[in-house]
């Protein structure tokens, strides 16, 4: 079972039927961040029933749509929330969409209030209902936004002026591009010294796929200088990142904290909308532009499905300018020759 925090969760803390879920899925072997991510998106959908005051085992497909106008920002008994972007609003119904099968397995209700998209017609489902066929939010896919260069610079002369392990941190973030829960889940022996490699262990990724990462010559120095120092503070081979602060000195840095000290340094720099997950980004748009094809930037991704990956080709524009270049080129002399040939009117 994952170490979930429950005070983090206050809603699902009390909801005996949430609960017992999440632990289920814990013992079933979820990643960590996928149960942080299940519980934090249950707690906030309780918390609207209770405010609604309906008890969220019995609700409908009415309150559910209530909730999907209350995450696009729409006030509720006073209530004004943020809006949340589409991506959030699709994970947080996809949270009580799962949440509401297990009730149903579990024979607590009868149906499921949360339809599931789909463009087929599915023979023998009298409850399917074609209004939802799409789901009930349209699925928008954006461009990740990532800093531009001159952005880039400060932020790594910032950076620059950190500690060690912040600097190691960020490096490897980098290079590797790593999510946060990879980075910080790190432990001595994924590391491959000799050949400058780090093994991504399964359980640590969102996708469940082991994969091999690699990290700059220059960085090998500094990395070898902090397991000195870790090692003097630890002598286990446990997780490589420990904290610095006197509160928890020696303790496993947080994926939370990481995202603290990036949200710093990113404010200090004064670099807006840069978070952790920007390293990874960045990386894999760079990898892009230096060539790398669909099929490499995917296994470093570790990516399951490649179309994933492909916005990074859509961000390098590498191929779509020496396309579009080639077909501007033909085109543009064709009208040029017709427009400007020598006895034109």
């Amino acid at each position: 079972m994952a170490n979930l925090v429950w005070g983090r969760y206050p809603f699902v803390s009390e909801n005996q039927h949430g609960k017992s879920w999440l632990v289920l899925l814990g013992n079933l072997g979820r990643a960590d961040a996928t149960l942080d991510a299940y519980a934090r998106g249950l707690s906030k959908y309780l918390g609207f029933c209770l405010n609604l005051g309906v008890e969220a085992e019995t609700a409908t497909l009415e309150h559910v749509s209530l909730y999907v106008r209350y995450l696009h920002g729409d006030a509720q008994d006073g209530n004004v929330p943020r809006r949340s972007s589409n991506a959030t609003m699709q994970q947080y119904l996809t949270v009580i969409r799962l949440w509401y099968d297990h009730l149903v397995y579990q024979g607590i209700r009868e149906f499921n209030p949360v339809p599931r998209g789909t463009y087929l017609n599915l023979p023998g489902k009298d409850n399917h209902h074609p209004g939802f066929s799409r789901g009930l939010l349209r699925r928008l896919k954006v461009l990740p936004a990532i800093p531009s260069e001159a952005d880039w610079k400060k932020l790594v002369e910032k950076v620059a002026q950190e500690g060690l392990r912040n600097r190691l941190m960020f490096a490897l973030a980098y290079y590797g591009a790593l999510r946060r829960e990879e980075l910080v889940n790190l432990r001595v022996t994924d590391f491959d010294f000799a050949h400058r490699l780090i093994r991504i262990r399964p359980e640590t990724t969102k996708s469940s796929v082991a994969r091999v990462v690699c990290y700059a010559a220059v960085t090998a120095e500094a990395l070898t200088e902090y397991l000195d120092y870790r090692h003097r503070i630890d002598k286990q081979a446990g997780l490589v990142f420990i904290s610095e602060s006197h509160r928890n000195f020696g303790q496993p840095i947080s994926k939370w904290s990481w995202s603290k000290t990036i949200e710093r340094l990113a404010k200090q720099a004064g670099v807006i909308g840069f978070s952790t997950h920007s390293l990874r980004h960045l990386r894999l748009t760079h990898l892009a532009q230096a060539g790398w094809k669909l099929h490499e930037l995917s296994a470093y991704a570790g990516h399951r499905n490649p179309q994933t990956t492909l916005m990074y080709l859509h961000l390098s524009g590498t191929d779509l300018l020496a396309r579009m270049t080639e077909a501007i080129r033909y085109t543009d002399a064709k009208i040029g020759a017709t427009l400007f040939a020598e006895g034109g009117a």
